[in-house]
């Protein structure tokens, strides 16, 4: 049970409190302009804290710097906090493994720094952690750890998470009279030190189990003094959860639209202060208030909200993962970068050791002719034995010579090699991690969406009217997202170099009739007209599956950007050279001449269609490759308002010898 009291606990354990109201800019500024190494690791784990709800992903970020930061000046104290805070991150990710191992590390270094008060701390937060992964009596092992540390020292807060940890416990295992007999204590303990902030906690954690136990006369009083304490604190924090718990007591109660209006404003303030855990939990009691008002629109938007929040939060924790392997790559990186300075080291050091031995070479040489000069004279055959001996020494140093430049050029292609790899490395890595946005986002979203529609649709009982219009709907999202997976393992394949290519002669007409087919539910749902102007005697040699996709990439397109009553319109036209021209030509609303620059770019322009359409961008960068691997050119001439006309062309061939048809066939038209 992820409730606003575990926030509280982990609030107030760290060595610094965040109630000094400072905004996120504030922060960041405050950052930059320290004056010494104390108060920067303070800050950094003041940033780690400030993010853990809102942007959990960035609270880890900010963690790990505090943490290397810290252990780089020797503060363990302040590194044991880093490591509690990162536990605390990485549970808001839902990375549970990532969050007891931080959580231990903070354990054991407190443990070695006898830290009495952040061992309390660190008890608690493994509890916490411990609970959610349903390991309940290891939680309240934990949680009495710390309530015995509290009972020692008398420290109030202690004590007061501690208990309250424990309610939780309780709850969680449907004990409810138990959880309230530990709230009650809590209760009586922040009663009398008159803390409002903690009473506004004490009394939605009550008025939460009263709702729960049925008593709704108790939970309603207990949460409206919640929401009146935390207005007086001004907790919006608290207040989203307050709002979220009389919205399920209304649900309870039957009263949709009270229960409606208050998960309204909850879901409000969620997005005000930009907690998507609050975002996610709002939107799923909405989800379930309007199917109870039999609203089943308002209720698949909810749902679809609800499970993009659930999927945010699981890509962050991937995005962790991708930055872990990031790092890997980096560190292989530098292990090429120091291989090639090894090997221009080695190359170096051979060709100063090349220089002194022809040093000594022309020593020895010098020698040889000084002492030939002084036995001259005494005879020509001595002359003659000499002259062979410098021949041979002669050929002795070319041949060492050789041997060393051998040994050069061998480092210069080691060192070429270990570049290349480098290159090979890094293109590599643009590679996975395109790979990885799209399938996080562009693939996931529309599963998503069907996903929503189909458990909408197994509720049972919906209207004749509603379950056509939802099946409609199953059916686009089913060709859009079979049309983008087409899309992403073609793209795939070109990446890896597994595309072959197989030309063979193929009719333009039927081949594109093929692909009106396939779209025809996509362009009928607008009132977009789809028409072949293509004769039935002209054939192309190319390949088959490329060009399909081409003609649905930019056919798909063309609808995209129509409105009601538009016209799409393909043509194709043999040049004297034997060259085929085909035109994808829409009336739809235009491209502007900047945004033309960026179509076929690697960087996947994306725009909304006229119907608030999603696209990956990934289409007409693959229609650009397949067009060009296939012996062709693309290209685009569009007016804003006027229209776009995409032409590319391809190889032109003569109809090869067939049977004669039975049937002769006209060119083909939809609506």
């Amino acid at each position: 049970m992820r409730n606003i009291l575990l926030v509280v606990v982990l609030l107030w354990t760290t060595t610094i409190a965040l109630a000094d109201g400072r905004k996120t800019q504030q922060l960041l500024q405050d950052l930059k302009n320290v004056s010494t190494p104390q108060e920067k690791a303070e800050l950094l784990n003041v940033l780690t804290q400030h993010y853990w709800e809102t942007d959990p992903s960035q609270s880890v970020a900010y963690g790990l710097k505090a943490a290397a930061f810290c252990k780089e000046q020797g503060f363990q104290q302040q590194l044991a906090t880093s490591y509690n805070n990162i536990s605390v991150g990485y549970y808001w990710l839902n990375n549970l493994p990532k969050a007891t191992e931080f959580a231990l590390k903070a354990l054991k270094l407190r443990e070695k720094l006898k830290d009495t008060l952040g061992l309390a701390s660190s008890h608690n937060n493994l509890g916490n952690i411990y609970r959610d992964q349903k390991r309940y009596k290891e939680a309240l092992s934990a949680f009495n750890r710390a309530l015995a540390i509290g009972k020692k020292l008398k420290n109030h807060r202690i004590l007061v998470s501690s208990l309250s940890n424990i309610g939780t416990i309780y709850e969680v295992q449907k004990h409810s009279k138990k959880a309230l007999e530990y709230y009650l204590q809590v209760n009586a303990l922040n009663k009398a030190t008159g803390d409002e902030y903690e009473l506004a906690i004490d009394h939605y954690n009550i008025g939460n189990l009263y709702t729960e136990m049925g008593d709704f006369d108790q939970s309603l009083s207990h949460l409206n003094l919640s929401l009146n304490y935390s207005h007086r604190t001004n907790n919006k924090v608290n207040e989203m959860y307050v709002l979220r718990g009389l919205a399920k007591l209304y649900l309870r109660k039957n009263q949709l639209d009270k229960a409606q209006e208050l998960a309204m404003e909850s879901l409000t303030i969620s997005q005000e202060v930009k907690s998507p855990e609050g975002v996610k939990e709002a939107a799923s009691l909405l989800n379930n208030i309007y199917t109870a008002k039999k609203d089943y629109q308002k209720a698949h938007r909810y749902l679809t909200l609800y499970t993009q929040k659930q999927d945010s939060l699981s890509s962050e924790t991937q995005a962790q993962a991708l930055a872990e392997v990031n790092t890997k790559y980096k560190t292989d990186k530098d292990q090429i970068e120091i291989q090639k300075l090894k090997a221009e080291h080695a190359l170096h050091s051979e060709k100063l050791a090349q220089k002194t031995k022809t040093q000594y070479s022309i020593g020895i040489l010098l020698f040889l002719v000084a002492s030939l000069a002084a036995v001259f004279f005494r005879g020509r055959t001595k002359v003659q034995a000499a002259n062979r001996q410098l021949s041979a020494y002669n050929q002795l140093i070319l041949e060492k010579n050789a041997s060393i430049q051998e040994q050069a050029n061998a480092l210069t292609s080691q060192a070429a090699l270990l570049q290349n790899q480098k290159e090979e490395l890094e293109n590599l890595n643009q590679v996975k991690d395109r790979l990885f946005s799209i399938v996080a986002h562009d693939l996931r979203g529309p599963l998503i969406s069907l996903q929503s529609l189909l458990q909408i649709m197994t509720m049972g009982n919906l209207p004749p009217d509603v379950m056509a219009r939802f099946m409609q709907d199953v059916n686009a999202q089913q060709q859009n997202t079979l049309g983008l997976l087409d899309n992403l393992l073609l793209w795939a394949k070109l990446q890896m170099k597994g595309l072959q290519l197989e030309p063979q002669p193929l009719q333009l007409q039927a081949l594109v009739d093929q692909t009106i087919l396939l779209l025809l539910p996509q362009a009928q749902k607008k009132a977009i007209l789809l028409e072949n102007q293509i004769k039935t005697d002209q054939w192309v040699y190319t390949d088959a599956e490329t060009l399909k996709l081409v003609f649905r990439n930019l056919m798909s397109n063309a609808i995209k950007f129509c409105v009601e009553g538009d016209l799409v319109v393909i043509t194709a036209s043999v040049t004297a050279a034997g060259i085929c021209q085909v035109t994808v030509k829409d009336t739809g609303k235009g491209i502007s001449p900047e945004n033309q620059q960026k179509l076929f770019g690697p960087n996947h322009y994306k725009e909304l269609g006229t119907a608030n359409e999603k696209g990956n961008g990934l289409g007409l960068m693959l229609c650009k490759e397949f067009v060009e691997k296939n012996g062709g050119t693309i290209w685009v001439d569009s007016q804003v308002g006027d229209g776009s006309q995409f032409h590319f062309t391809i190889l032109a061939c003569d109809i090869p010898v067939m049977p004669a048809p039975r049937h002769s066939r006209k060119q083909a038209s939809w609506a």
